[in-house]
């Protein structure tokens, strides 16, 4: 089931490229298809291999939040379609919001026509469906704030929900290299201004911040070395066109470097400069 088709030729995104990748190694050497954090509670140690069990955790927030009542949901950048295909054996109705290809067509595989998609941005879905739930889980960053909860109370049944997990700046001096994330203080500013009844709040920084230590491990561990080998060997055989590619891309380049391989992407600075914050509301009509 797909509502409404991308537009064809369409840019790259580069960082549904990166969470593709992410996939194949979560898929193929931790054995999970999550594609979100990691909940660390009950002394779960911050260690590589319980990076599945506390991703379950954290569906496990997810399913224990949701109201009893809910019976169709809409997932809001439902990325692998693991949470949705974990919604649906749930007994729920689920569509699913997903603009990029390559984690659509991933989805559309996983669910097996289970699930309707709106393969579009969530603000520019235009549908006379209606929702119990709206989930947002690691999407709700990317949406402008002004259009994420009017948008959704339009697609909601009376006394419907919104479920909100996700993490904010909270950097005021702007030193954190660490990327994504509404201003946490505009939130706070227009969270007021909706007609919705905040049911859950919860602020789950130190327990997802585990996350950022391991893919930090696993960036200077593993990916830095193969990106040194791989650069290693291209100069080795063809120096002139690394040569070359390295001036053109210079400024990428050292970008990313200084994004995935240096010593501030740590959990001690996401708890530093981010809030993670779990919400339930309940819109007031």
């Amino acid at each position: 089931m797909l509502f409404k088709k991308k537009k064809k030729n369409r840019k790259l995104d580069s960082r549904e490229v990166g969470l593709e990748l992410g996939l194949l190694v979560f898929k193929y050497f931790l054995k999970t298809e999550y594609l979100h954090y990691g909940y660390f509670t009950d002394g779960l140690e911050t260690d590589i291999r319980n990076l599945k069990k506390a991703q379950e955790n954290f569906a496990d927030l997810i399913f224990s939040t949701i109201p009893s009542g809910v019976k169709t949901i809409l997932d809001v950048g439902c990325g692998s379609g693991k949470m949705a295909q974990q919604l649906v054996s749930r007994g729920y109705t689920v569509d699913c919001v997903s603009p990029g290809q390559i984690l659509t067509d991933y989805a559309r595989k996983m669910l097996r026509n289970t699930a309707g998609f709106f393969q579009c941005k969530f603000q520019d879905i235009r549908t006379e469906k209606k929702y119990d739930l709206i989930l947002f889980s690691e999407s709700f960053q990317y949406i402008p704030m002004p259009v994420s909860i009017p948008h959704s109370l339009k697609m909601l049944n009376q006394g419907g929900y919104i479920l909100v997990s996700d993490f904010f700046k909270n950097d005021s001096e702007k030193r954190s290299k660490l990327g994504g994330g509404h201003e946490y203080n505009e939130w706070l500013a227009i969270k007021s201004t909706f007609p919705v009844t905040t049911l859950v709040e919860k602020d789950i920084t130190r327990e997802t911040a585990p996350t950022i230590d391991l893919v930090h491990q696993l960036n200077l561990e593993v990916l830095e070395p193969v990106w040194k080998s791989l650069w290693a060997l291209g100069e080795d055989r063809y120096p002139a066109l690394i040569k070359l590619a390295r001036r053109m891309f210079r400024k990428s380049l050292v970008k990313a470097e200084n994004k995935h391989f240096t010593s501030e992407r740590t959990g001690e600075n996401f708890i530093r400069y981010k809030k993670y914050l779990f919400y339930l509301f309940k819109a007031d009509f």
